[in-house]
């Protein structure tokens, strides 16, 4: 079971449903979202599901027929081709790295017009704030979101550099983050799709996971150790929320919030997305700042650390989505 087994599962039954009758909008739209989830995953360079499943029973080619049979259009890749960058070889820890970039931010005279952070800033907005809560920013997916609640002076937020950059540094392993997502597609494939059984069943196999990984397991209790809110909310992007499923396996005090998630999950985290239009992720993954600017250097001493781009295009253009994004 995992990864491979579930979305060959779930891609057989919703195609076989689909297929061969006239499609309501919501089935057109559920088609156009199922292969935008394989699209994105082609455009962040990962082709082994697309490849099986294609290979198995024509997935792709399936659902781009029965779209164009609708008089469709599959939903594009909207995001420019962000160019290839070099980090420089100094790193700076989070907190410290935000005072600057909000800093320099505000010196600068540009101000982006990306459509898009006008979505965010309202995603942040649907977040809210109370004051016996921590959140914990999931620092490479919502860097923004984290400098939009910074820059409103708001207290106990922290910024977690956990990504699969960190994960595969911590464990040695450059495919950790699969064992703990193949935990998450199995829960689905057992039939915890209502969150409650659904958190349960993945605290059990997760935990089970980390106890292969010690040092990883170190790292994270000890982090937990130094949040003494009562309650935490932990903050990314989405797609199938692997990391906050794994810091919810490790501390009962743990909520999370998304953007979105793939539609599998809609269900599952309904009062958790903010919306459940997953044909916007990329467009919150591929800003400049969110994407180029930024990468995971260590974490070390219970301290993360960045590395910026070298590129001065890169950062004007970061800088001014940063300066739209927080400006009151």
């Amino acid at each position: 079971m995992g990864c491979v087994s579930f979305n060959e599962q779930y891609y057989r039954r919703r195609l076989d449903a689909l297929e061969h009758k006239e499609l309501t909008a919501d089935e057109l739209y559920e088609a156009k979202q199922l292969l935008k989830v394989l699209d994105d995953l082609a455009d962040e360079g990962y082709t082994y599901l697309n490849n099986v499943m294609e290979s198995d029973f024509s997935c792709l080619s399936r659902l781009r027929a029965l779209i164009k049979e609708a008089g469709e259009e599959p939903f594009p890749i909207q995001h420019d081709k962000l160019p290839d960058t070099v980090y420089r070889d100094e790193a700076f820890e989070p907190v410290s790295l935000s005072e600057k970039l909000l800093s320099d931010a505000m010196a600068q005279p540009d101000v982006s017009d990306h459509p898009f952070l006008v979505e965010i800033r309202a995603y942040c907005d649907w977040i809210g704030y109370e004051e016996d809560t921590a959140y914990i920013f999931l620092f490479r997916d919502a860097m923004l979101p984290y400098l939009y609640y910074r820059s409103r002076e708001r207290t106990h937020i922290y910024a977690w550099t956990i990504s699969r950059r960190f994960l595969a540094d911590l464990t040695g392993n450059p495919d950790a983050d699969e064992d703990f997502r193949d935990v998450l597609y199995d829960a689905l494939e057992n039939g915890c799709s209502v969150f409650g059984a659904f958190r349960e069943y993945c605290k059990l196999g997760i935990r089970a996971v980390l106890e292969r990984y010690p040092a990883l397991k170190k790292v994270l209790e000890e982090l937990f150790a130094s949040v003494r809110e009562k309650k935490i909310v932990v903050v990314e992007s989405g797609y199938c929320g692997t990391i906050p499923m794994l810091l919810s396996a490790m501390d009962d005090r743990v909520t999370f919030r998304m953007f979105t998630t793939a539609p599998y999950f809609f269900e599952t985290y309904r009062d958790k997305i903010y919306c459940r239009r997953y044909e916007d992720i990329r467009n919150f993954e591929t800003l400049y700042s969110q994407d180029a600017l930024l990468r995971y250097a260590s974490c070390r001493g219970g301290k993360f650390y960045m590395r910026t781009s070298d590129s001065a295009d890169v950062m004007r253009r970061a800088l001014a989505e940063i300066r739209r994004m927080t400006e009151k």
